[in-house]
């Protein structure tokens, strides 16, 4: 076979982004040595690159340190040390002509973000309080957007200001404020009652002139603002009674309510006409041109590196400082941190190419150009700190070798996947590159094994090391050609288990931290082995498989003196799925208002998806003591999986309602709301075969019931607490997480292969390939913000009749794509021996081609190529082939069916 340039001609990305090389240059290339195809691997920052703005998740991530958005030329904010939220890192002062100079436009890719600047408006902004995680300077760069804000939640105070520097005089005709407001939800913010305003000139604070009163200084809505403000009413303008000249212009809030405060996401300052007119001619004059790019390595060192140009014929002075609250050295600045007692140390500085500091002020000669490079490292130790450092700013092109790197993750890690559906072309690589932004590799403490977050985006809660999303992960990443990330997620859980053997509901550096969510994790420990075999790992971890499995069973199969292999849940709370109707169906569906644990309505129940979990758990364990010899042992855990499974069959099948249903804990009387959960026996092979309960997917994909527009709901619509929005039934109750109606990634990854167990190993039903393929796709496309094809966003849930996401969460890293992709549809199955079994189940006709080439697997690369017309993925190349380590082993018209010994190298059908 002739082994030419691979030409994909997806449509909205081109060539071009299927042959750069890292840092942009366009070459033929050789094959990677795992892959059949030349050029193959797409190049990820073109493929991914979009607009950058304060909604544009900060890509490129480190072992310990990542960002969510940080503005600006450097890192000013947004910063995140494993448990340490929001470090202002270092800021860059760029100056020239006694112009400040701003970042105007950026462009992000996931190894960096490339900014162009140029002279901006100096303004700034001080508050007598603000929430830790929020920043004073959120709410001055546009676009305004909610979750950009500046609170001053949880102050204490009553009335709280907040303080605009204009850096110079400018003369103001009045101001739009944007307010944050979340307390019908339950939150802490809404419109402060009234607003004062004063301006600072001439080295003190008054009053605008003309004003008597107080409360009423400003025309406008803004003395006594409604309570009830829609989205589309966030913003408020105050129109000054004459135009007022001062340097600083400041806002006193008065707070709404008892324990309400003010949350602020936009300051939009009116100029006097003449003010206008000198901000453009600043702008005009400038005669720099200046442009950067910043990044986090994989080392966690972040780095801003600033190019100077001088396009004239005269010398221009020029200065650049870091500004920084780490304590300051000579040269450069240092600092340590405590995350949870273990030290982390800072060392920062910057260089101009011949000399170090924290600041440079130099003249610019004509028509050349100068580069700086800043940087900021972070290590377990100072020496480590300062030889990161020093490494960063001696380097000759550290952006050059930031992509390489990148870049090398990707071709070195995964295989590549093109189709002629674009949208699925590119989330392939979003995926990857989500999986790799959410890995952490500490070395702190109890975290010694790569681990994963649940979501880098906020800086709290999901940024940690999270139960309920560990099973997607661990799965996911066993597709990685690197064992580590999948074994070392399985081994940051068995490493810290409670005492009574079940994972706890998160793990920081100090160990497990109590608590629990319903969870697979021990099951996924097979997993692993079937795609990275390795006995030892295995058989170290046996035993505290088979301890939380039985350990599950101890602790929740009791309750109330009833004991039971179907286990028990007091709350929705801890199952990690809020707000189930099944919780509040024995007091129709009254919640009781505020968080729904009023126990006068909220009903423990044995629940499906956790006896499920466990029954996925328990099999495990007994397989992974077969595999090592420990016949007893596996005998054990096999009788507890069988009494679950014999448990579930007899008491949680309705007949009549054809659905798996949680039952009162009290007494076994089944719960009457048929939720998502009910097909999970399903994702791991419980039901008998043959026996009826296929019968559950008439409910499932059915449009009056499960399946919406973008599938599948969480909770049936013939449910009385159904809604896409909130919930319909009495008192409120709700919260950010709503588990009545909306539809979850985490779900229908589980439904996915429920749906591949169903069609591979159950009685033909109403399920088919189609409808597969219907929700793997809906899946897809609701992956991308507002349907743009730029802006890959995988969020926590969405509405299943617009497929809007209804969280702020992006880069949510709580569900599997790739897998249900090589696994289901390639079908690429997973066994636990040397049998390469191939059994697609994509629908006929729904690709016109695809590659997944250099895919890692038991010790092997398999490469699947599939082209019904040919040209697309090689000259000469057409139909469907297999290649097993650079080899073609099948070849036929169409996919199909297949199982091959990687041993005896010989087809066995």
């Amino acid at each position: 076979m002739n082994r030419v340039q691979w030409i994909n001609t997806v449509g909205f990305f081109a060539l071009a982004a299927l042959t750069a090389a890292p840092g942009g240059a366009t070459e033929a290339q050789k094959p990677l040595t795992h892959h059949i195809f030349a050029n193959s691997v797409p190049d990820i920052d073109t493929m991914l690159a979009r607009p950058y703005d304060s909604d544009v998740p900060f890509g490129s991530s480190g072992d310990r340190v990542w960002a969510t958005s940080p503005q600006g030329w450097a890192f000013p904010d947004n910063v995140h040390l494993l448990y340490i939220t929001n470090l202002k890192a270092f800021d860059l002062i760029v100056t020239a002509g006694g112009l400040n100079y701003g970042v105007t436009s950026a462009k992000y890719m996931p190894s960096h973000v490339h900014m162009i600047g140029a002279p901006q408006e100096n303004i700034s902004a001080t508050a007598s309080f603000t929430y830790t995680t929020d920043n004073t300077a959120n709410p001055l760069s546009k676009p305004f957007k909610p979750e950009k804000r500046w609170t001053s939640w949880s102050s204490g105070n009553r009335e709280d200001i907040y303080t605009v520097d204009f850096a110079k005089r400018r003369t103001l005709t009045g101001v739009d404020l944007y307010f944050y407001s979340d307390f019908e939800q339950g939150g802490g913010c809404a419109p402060p009652s009234s607003s004062d305003f004063e301006i600072y000139r001439d080295g003190a604070w008054e009053r605008i002139p003309g004003q008597s009163d107080p409360q009423q200084n400003v025309q406008g809505k803004a003395a006594n603002m409604a309570v009830q403000l829609g989205p589309e009413r966030d913003e408020q303008r105050f129109t000054f009674p004459i135009p007022v000249r001062c340097e600083q212009l400041r806002v006193k809030f008065h707070h709404r309510g008892a324990n309400l405060y003010t949350g602020l996401y936009g300051f939009d300052p009116h100029y006097a006409p003449r003010d206008v007119s000198s901000l453009k001619r600043d702008a005009k004059s400038a005669g720099l041109l200046v442009e950067g790019d910043k990044w986090i390595t994989d080392n966690d060192v972040l780095v801003s590196r600033i190019k100077v140009t001088n396009p004239t014929n005269a010398i221009l002075p020029f200065a650049i400082r870091m500004d920084s609250d780490l304590s300051g050295t000579q040269h450069g600045f240092a600092d340590e941190r405590s995350v949870q007692g273990f030290p982390l140390y800072l060392a920062a500085s910057g260089t101009d190419g011949t000399m170090t500091g924290s600041g440079f002020v130099t003249d610019i000669a004509p028509q050349r150009s100068v580069i700086f490079t800043f940087a900021c490292a972070v290590a377990g130790s100072k020496a480590e700190a300062d030889s990161h450092l020093k490494s960063a700013l001696s380097t000759a092109d550290p952006l050059k070798q930031q992509l390489s790197a990148y870049q090398n993750w990707f071709d070195t890690n995964t295989a590549s996947f093109a189709c002629s559906d674009p949208l699925t072309t590119k989330m392939y690589a979003h995926r990857w590159y989500n999986v790799k932004k959410n890995s952490m590799n500490p070395h702190l403490g109890k975290m010694q094994h790569r681990a994963f977050a649940e979501g880098r985006w906020t800086a709290d809660w999901y940024a940690n090391v999270i139960s309920y999303g560990a099973g997607h992960q661990i799965t996911e990443s066993r597709w990685l050609r690197d064992p580590s990330y999948t074994w070392g997620g399985v081994q940051t859980w068995t490493d810290n288990p409670r005492p009574d053997g079940v994972f706890p509901s998160h793990i920081t550096p100090q160990g497990q931290q109590g608590g629990q969510y319903t969870d697979w994790i021990a099951s996924t420990a097979w997993d692993a082995y079937l795609v990275h075999p390795d006995r030892k790992i295995l058989a170290s971890l046996a035993d505290t498989l088979a301890r939380n499995a039985e350990g599950w069973r101890k602790v929740y199969g009791e309750f109330g003196g009833r004991d039971s292999p179907l286990l028990a849940v007091d709350s929705h709370w801890w199952t990690g799925m809020e707000w189930q109707p099944s919780f509040f169906s024995f007091a129709d569906y009254q919640t009781g208002g505020q968080d729904g644990t009023d126990r006068k309505y909220m009903t423990p129940l044995r629940r499906v998806d956790l006896s499920a979990y466990n029954y996925a758990n328990a099999t495990t364990a007994a397989r992974v003591y077969r595999e090592i010899g420990r016949v007893d042992d596996a005998a054990r855990l096999q009788q507890l999986a069988d009494d679950t499974r014999d448990a579930l069959i007899s008491q949680m099948w309705d007949a009549d309602a054809h659905w798996f249903l949680s039952l009162r804990a009290s007494d076994g009387v089944p719960a009457p709301a048929k939720e998502i959960i009910g097909l999970y026996p399903f994702t791991f092979d419980m039901p008998p075969q043959s026996k009826g309960y296929e019968t559950a997917w008439n409910a499932a994909l059915d449009p009056k019931l499960f399946w919406t527009t973008y599938p599948l709901a969480s909770t049936a619509k013939d449910c009385p607490a159904f809604a896409q929005n909130g919930w319909p039934v009495g008192s409120f109750g709700g919260s950010a997480c709503m588990w009545n109606g909306p539809s979850w990634p985490h779900a229908n990854s589980l439904v996915l292969t429920a749906m591949a167990n169903t069609l591979r190993h159950y009685a033909a039903c109403a399920l088919t390939r189609e409808k597969l393929f219907e929700l793997f796709d809906s899946f897809t496309k609701v992956q991308y913000r507002q349907g743009d094809s730029r802006y890959p966003w995988t969020g926590e849930y969405y509405n299943g009749d617009t497929g809007a996401w209804k969280t702020a969460q992006r880069d949510y890293n709580h569900s599997t794509w790739i897998d249900p992709l090589i696994r289901h549809l390639l079908g690429l199955v997973p066994r636990a021996d040397n049998i390469l079994e191939i059994d697609p189940l994509l629908p006929k006709g729904t690709w016109s081609y695809y590659l997944l080439d250099g895919q890692a697997y038991r010790g092997h690369d398999v490469t699947l190529a599939y082209d019904a017309k040919g040209s697309h993925i090689e000259k000469g190349f057409k139909g469907y082939g297999i290649y097993v380590d650079g080899k073609e082993v099948f070849h036929a018209d169409r996919p199909t069916h297949i199982r091959y010994d990687m041993i005896a190298k010989r087809l066995l059908n």
